[in-house]
């Protein structure tokens, strides 16, 4: 049945009820996007040195604020998205307009696609503690540090690409396709860091466990033989 009110989006036609057209406008974009750069900001300037007082490197002060701002991202603002999936495109507060302003080039949102809340959701409430687990096992080099890291990376990886995937599979029908702005910055711009990041830290996180297992194999005195069969040396 298509919608008696009046809306952006696509496909044209579907119903999007109780829809309120945005107070911000689409200036609620680059609002967002600079809160989220004062956040990445934040965590580089104050994170400083670990917990036994060795100072951190650019990398690894990198690393966790791109975990600090992954945590922010998945709890607040897909957080919210996953709770009021079915009420945001009616409200007027900032995480329902950045929602709303979004949806332009993806309108699964404002449809409660059953795929893309239920991923929100596991993104929110599972990647996004364990985000800041991290940025506290890094500084506190717990033993855990490069499992979670390769766990959640994996965790981020994956329903990035079944984000894109799903969308491709239908057509790239929920949104003006190829659009400068709705597809390219908003559907492609926004999430392809989670295409790039994941799998540098996830090869990180490999090397890092490889070598921790081949330490306690020695330490064991288990060693690799040829044909992949491990032995024990008396």
């Amino acid at each position: 049945m298509a919608s008696n009110v009046s809306h952006p989006y696509y496909p044209l036609g579907i119903e999007v009820p109780h829809y309120k057209e945005n107070s911000f406008g689409n200036a609620v974009t680059p609002i967002a996007l600079t809160i989220f750069f004062f956040i990445f900001m934040a965590v580089w300037k104050y994170v400083k040195q670990d917990r036994f007082d060795r100072a951190l490197g650019s990398w690894e002060k990198a690393a966790l604020g791109w975990w600090g701002l992954c945590g922010c991202i998945h709890m607040a603002v897909e957080g919210y998205v996953s709770l009021n999936s079915t009420t945001f495109p009616g409200e007027d507060n900032f995480l329902a307009q950045i929602w709303k302003e979004y949806a332009k080039g993806d309108s699964r949102y404002v449809q409660a696609n059953a795929c893309i809340i239920i991923m929100e959701g596991l993104t929110a409430w599972l990647e996004g503690p364990g985000c800041f687990v991290i940025v506290w096992a890094f500084l506190n080099r717990h033993p855990m540090r490069y499992a979670l890291q390769f766990g959640v990376s994996i965790g981020q990886y994956y329903g990035t690409l079944l984000y894109f995937f799903t969308e491709m599979f239908d057509g790239l029908s929920h949104g003006p396709r190829f659009h400068p702005i709705y597809f390219w910055t908003y559907v492609f711009g926004m999430n392809s860091p989670w295409l790039v990041v994941p799998p540098i830290l996830i090869y990180q996180s490999w090397k890092q466990l490889t070598l921790a297992q081949g330490l306690l194999d020695k330490e064991t005195g288990f060693n690799p033989v040829k044909g992949g069969v491990s032995k024990k040396i008396r």
